[in-house]
């Protein structure tokens, strides 16, 4: 695992480039029709070596679809802690939500049709038992009710699940430089979601 000039890189460095070249190999040939030959060609490294950093294709997938879930994860639960009542930090979450999925179109992409390829424990050990990033959604959606600020008779659970239903679907129309910007499309989803929830009152008070 060296560079051509000699020079052995950082492991962290490695295993960043790793990833990041695994994702778009499995984007562009889904995990069953990509090999390890496939993504150590494309590293420019022998495929033995990869072993140094994971024990099979499945492991790599794992690796791929977790950095992917965590860097989400991670947008959104910030977005969250963002000041304001529950609907003004859901709204914050979905724009959030929205302009990471835009500037990560390859990565999602995996995430959404690869992680069916994982068994099903492995899926929990991502998604966490309360589907950690659902409920994230879901949580500002019960706060919003608790404080009279949502409908209650909305499901909180088939409302975030609408609301991700509907965002996560971006990354198969949205194109950069094309007809919507990522910031539009995250204003107006977000605006919408939070309408078709909100109650009267909470519409009033924002001047909808």
């Amino acid at each position: 695992m060296r560079r051509s000039g000699g020079e052995r890189k950082p492991r962290e460095e490695r295993w960043a480039e790793l990833i990041e070249v695994a994702t778009q190999v499995f984007y562009e040939k889904g995990y069953d029709g990509a090999s390890l030959q496939d993504i150590a060609d494309r590293l420019g490294m022998l495929k033995g070596s990869l072993y140094y950093y994971i024990q099979s294709k499945e492991d790599l997938l794992f690796d791929v679809i977790s950095s992917v879930h965590r860097d989400g994860l991670a947008v959104i639960r910030a977005r969250a802690e963002l000041p304001g009542d529950p609907l003004q930090r859901l709204e914050n979450v979905i724009v959030g939500h929205v302009e990471h999925t835009c500037r990560n179109l390859v990565p999602t992409a995996v995430f959404l049709h690869e992680l069916s390829a994982l068994p099903p424990d492995r899926r929990v050990e991502v998604l966490g038992n309360e589907h950690a990033y659902q409920g994230v959604f879901r949580g500002l959606i019960e706060a919003g009710q608790a404080e009279g600020l949502v409908r209650t008779d909305i499901d909180p659970r088939l409302a975030a699940l609408s609301v991700l239903g509907s965002t996560n679907w971006v990354y198969r129309w949205f194109r950069p430089g094309g007809a919507f910007s990522a910031d539009q499309i995250a204003t107006e989803l977000a605006g919408m979601a939070v309408r078709g929830i909100a109650t009267p009152d909470a519409l009033a008070a924002r001047g909808v």
